[in-house]
């Protein structure tokens, strides 16, 4: 208690030139009014000159049980539950004033009250991550995918001040989510890039960063896509005609095959109605770009949405359909771990695999840079390497 008196009567003095922080006193009284129950309200003063704001708290007591000198509950088992709550707001109010200093903002009574409820976001990170998420105009995955990262800083602080942050503090939490969460790489990235969207947006709104959000680097994990080659293909193709497969397989490896034979995400196909198929070309709108596209039919997978009526009639969860494919790879001897985005890795490196045009692949997959389709080519060009062995200089009798 002693440091944070002295932290308090420091803020309480100091005034500077700019007037970026005012004299500031703040006390908690109770009121003299009672209920029907002889308690009253203890309530948190705050003053600045000759400002005055009043903010009720949710405590109740009798008049005997106060300590008007020292501001707080009479020692008591019964209520000693309720100091703690005083010492809390005591220890945020001297959070927030510190937290308004280093940003070189004003701070009135008034926004002292609303940053003790939590009714603005702009000195907590997490807050401000929840807020504007929440009130940002978002698609629903791209709001899933904020909800999720909030969550798990919320699960390593439940408070993270602007103040706080730091490239060390980031470090830390990266190794948290590796180490102790168990989140792959690829996972990792993606809330990282969510964090670094809402560090440029508190940047943008103003709000004073106390590291240089230009060092705050969020990089790609290098990773090969995971595709197909033509003889495991056949296999499940074969499995898919064969008439012992599992019933609980036929949905999942339908939907799986749609997307080899269209290249499209399982968010697209999930919005095809089984009307949308009746013709050899349809159109769908990419639900990560909102652009609209229109795609072809192969005669083979007519075939396949033939054998399978219940295709884009009976629905499956991405997750539910990523689950069956693994027993799928399984019985068909596949060493890969198959999932519904490993269809459309499969559809482009297909395509390039037989001198398909890379600028019209950037069409077929809906990237809206032709960086993002090249990557195929370079797996493309690492299959090619396994043509050296084809050179040989050796009779078969040196051999």
């Amino acid at each position: 208690m002693h440091l944070q008196s002295s932290l308090q009567n420091a803020f309480d003095t100091r005034r500077d030139t700019k007037k970026i922080f005012v004299a500031m006193t703040h006390k908690f009284s109770i009121r003299s009014d009672k209920n029907k129950d002889g308690k009253s309200l203890v309530f948190l003063i705050i003053r600045s000159g000759k400002a005055k704001t009043t903010m009720n708290l949710d405590i109740r007591i009798e008049h005997k049980f106060w300590d008007n000198i020292k501001g707080r509950v009479k020692k008591s088992d019964n209520f000693e539950n309720f100091n703690i709550i005083l010492d809390t707001i005591d220890a945020k109010i001297i959070t927030i004033k510190r937290d308004f200093l280093i940003m070189e903002k004003v701070l009135s009574p008034e926004l002292l009250v609303e940053h003790i409820n939590n009714s603005t976001p702009n000195l907590d990170f997490i807050s401000f991550c929840t807020y504007h998420s929440e009130n940002g105009n978002y698609k629903p995955n791209t709001l899933k995918a904020h909800k999720t990262a909030i969550k798990k800083l919320k699960e390593y602080r439940r408070e993270i001040p602007f103040s706080m942050l730091s490239l060390d503090f980031f470090e830390k939490y990266r190794k948290y989510l590796l180490e102790k969460k168990g989140n792959k790489h690829p996972t990792c990235f993606t809330d990282f890039k969510i964090i670094k969207k809402f560090i440029n947006l508190a940047d943008d709104h103003g709000i004073k960063l106390p590291f240089n959000k230009n060092k705050f680097i969020v990089v790609e994990p290098a990773s090969t896509p995971v595709f197909l080659i033509p003889g495991e293909m056949e296999s499940l193709v074969e499995y898919f005609f064969n008439k012992f497969i599992s019933p609980s397989h036929v949905l999942p490896l339908g939907y799986f095959l749609f997307c080899c034979y269209t290249g499209m995400r399982i968010s697209d196909v999930q919005k095809i109605q089984r009307s949308d198929l009746e013709n050899e070309i349809f159109s769908f709108k990419h639900v990560k770009t909102e652009n609209f596209q229109q795609m072809k039919i192969h005669p083979e997978l007519r075939k396949i949405l033939d054998h399978c009526p219940d295709l884009f009639i009976n629905r499956l969860s991405e997750q539910k359909i990523n689950s069956h494919l693994k027993f799928v790879a399984k019985v068909c001897k596949i060493e890969k771990n198959l999932t519904t985005h490993v269809g459309r890795h499969t559809f482009a490196t297909t395509i390039l695999l037989n001198d398909g045009n890379v600028a019209k692949l950037q069409k077929l997959l809906g990237h809206s840079k032709i960086s993002n389709t090249m990557r195929y080519t370079h797996l493309i060009d690492t299959d090619a390497m396994d043509e050296v062995d084809k050179i040989s200089f050796f009779s078969k009798q040196s051999q």
